[in-house]
């Protein structure tokens, strides 16, 4: 019996398709095969799908198998095909039609890890049921399943509108690719968020309020895109802050020598030093340099010589602040002052208690001879948070 030349071409395409990776393919001249797809590739990673209320990860191993189509594409479909490595019998695992002129892309997720997977791409001619396959095809390697060490989080530094996160490696031994931060609360709601991603252990999240407590937690990603398990939660609470105002002593010019704490930074904090709203201001007498407190507001100097107001962004290793205050030792008297030395504060208020922070920078005169402090400073906005400018750990 002699076969017709039609039933030659699909016998030999079907024939293709279950055999080796050859690239001789068998046309009869009556029919119109369609051209190949080009530029296959595939690659094998991990997809994190969510994290289970105790913070561990949840996910499955994929296979993104990706190609182009070829030039003379009239929106013929695609099939791909696929086989265990080193095993014969190949295998039709799907028929993508959602492809466009600058890629497509079929995302396998029948594959198991520590295991290799070939694949080739046919065009597919559905009029004639005539397709042709891609030249060769490609091999894709799942890495065997693991999950790295969860970061172990160090500090959260409250800035003004601003919290910078630090955090250390848990014991990966450097097979790290990336950290990714995930807000988790913004005061009582809780929430699962991916905030940004870095690949150093710190972070600044710069789209964060004064006055609010934001919890983070950090995951690690291997090279294969594995996650790890949530770090603990980490709290911060942004607060204003201010650098290098100005603070005359009252003996040299009373109007500028109180000081009230500010909601922000753009409110100038010198008020006269008889001010009814004045906190506190500044005298000299021949003991030398005092704050002193004013209308209900108490003062304790902070254990030891500070280098800064906070140790945010950029800090050396040396580098010491305030960053919480102490729940005594506070006094309504005058207190000495000492340059680069900071003073916490207790103020009362409407709502309750408030704590500052200032850093007193220079002690000295203006051009005038005028007696002045430059100072920066901080102030918690939330009532009883002795957060100052490190979280709580």
């Amino acid at each position: 019996m002699r076969l017709s030349p039609g039933i030659v071409a699909i016998a030999a395409a079907t024939l293709l398709a279950a055999c080796d990776d050859r690239t001789v393919t068998y046309r009869d001249q009556n029919q119109n095969f369609p051209d190949a797809p080009v530029s296959l590739d595939a690659q094998a990673h991990w997809v994190l799908e969510d994290f289970t209320s105790a913070g561990q990860p949840l996910g499955y191993a994929v296979a993104d198998v990706t190609w182009l189509p070829p030039t003379t594409w009239d929106q013929e479909v695609f099939r791909v095909y696929s086989r265990r490595s080193g095993t014969s019998p190949w295998y039709l695992i799907a028929t993508v039609t959602s492809c466009t002129e600058s890629g497509c892309v079929y995302r396998d997720r029948g594959v198991s890890a520590g295991s290799s997977y070939d694949y080739y791409v046919a065009t597919l001619d559905e009029n004639t049921d005539l397709e042709t396959r891609s030249s060769a095809s490609v091999k894709a390697t799942v890495p065997a399943a693991s999950t790295p060490v969860a970061p172990v989080p160090d500090s959260a530094v409250a800035l003004d509108g601003a919290a910078y996160l630090q955090w250390h490696d848990g014991g990966n031994g450097g097979k790290l690719w990336k950290y990714v931060v995930y807000l988790t609360h913004v005061d009582a709601t809780a929430y699962l968020q991916g905030v940004g991603e870095t690949d150093s252990p710190a972070f600044l999240d710069a789209r964060t309020s004064n006055g609010h407590v934001y919890g983070y937690r950090v995951a690690a990603l291997d090279t294969s895109e594995h996650v790890s398990a949530l770090s603990r939660e980490i709290l911060v609470a942004p607060r204003p802050d201010a650098l290098g105002d100005l603070v005359y002593a009252h003996q040299a010019d009373p109007t500028q020598s109180g000081f009230q704490f500010q909601a922000s930074e753009a409110a100038s904090p010198t008020v006269p030093g008889t001010s009814a709203s004045a906190h506190w201001r500044r005298a000299v007498d021949g003991s030398g340099w005092h704050i002193v407190p004013l209308n209900g507001t108490q003062v304790l100097e902070y254990p030891g010589r500070t280098t800064a107001l906070s140790c945010g962004p950029g800090a050396d290793l040396e580098c010491r602040a305030a960053t919480r205050a102490p729940t005594s030792g506070y006094q309504a008297t005058p207190i000495a002052v000492r340059p680069e030395f900071s003073y916490v504060f207790r103020v009362p208020g409407g709502d309750g208690q408030h704590y500052g922070v200032l850093r007193v920078a220079i002690l000295g005169n203006d051009s005038s001879g005028k007696q002045l402090a430059i100072l920066d400073w901080a102030y918690q906005l939330i009532p009883g948070d002795v957060r100052l400018t490190r979280a709580a750990r």
